[in-house]
């Protein structure tokens, strides 16, 4: 268990987070709308920077008599405490004019849901019982940057849409 006093939680310098690079730019928002479906029209773009804990995990496996280090990093979302592991992360500039939501939850217990969600997918990918020998690397507070679209909808009037920025992943809300 990591001790909350001796966390390895990186703080962002001054009042700034790092924010993951968005792979869904404003510019291409209209052609992932339209990929939706195509009789949605775009009303309004509201710039969202989501807050997460990045987590970086290290540990070392053994095969065909060579030892390797693997790495994972978890994202857990700072307000439900949803996990989910990333690979290939990005940093870049933050969206302009975003809301930016305040975290509602505590660092510890979210390093803890990463722990149990890295350890849980390494079990997997491993094929084994034990998953022993993990370290957390660093962990850092993030903004993950997403798009509330409002839109219309020629049979279903007006709707909201949340799109994730990194994967185009969308959300009906």
């Amino acid at each position: 268990m990591i001790d909350p006093l001796e966390s390895p939680v990186v703080d962002a310098a001054g009042d700034q987070e790092a924010w993951l690079k968005a792979r869904l730019p404003l510019d291409g928002l209209e052609r992932r709308v339209a990929s939706i479906d195509a009789e949605l029209t775009i009303d309004r773009v509201e710039p969202i920077g989501f807050p997460y804990l990045l987590c970086l995990y290290r540990w070392n496996t053994r095969r065909w008599g060579m030892s390797r280090e693997e790495l994972m990093n978890c994202l857990v979302d700072r307000c439900q405490g949803v996990s989910t592991t990333v690979e290939g992360v990005e940093f870049g500039t933050p969206l302009s004019a975003a809301t930016l939501p305040a975290p509602e939850l505590e660092t510890p217990p979210l390093e803890r849901k990463a722990r149990q969600h890295v350890m849980q997918v390494r079990r997997h990918r491993l094929k084994r019982r034990s998953a022993s020998g993990l370290e957390l690397m660093r962990c850092q507070p993030v903004r993950k940057p997403l798009w509330r679209v409002t839109a219309h909808h020629e049979r279903h009037g007006g709707l909201d849409l949340l799109i994730d920025a990194l994967n185009g992943g969308y959300y009906l809300l």
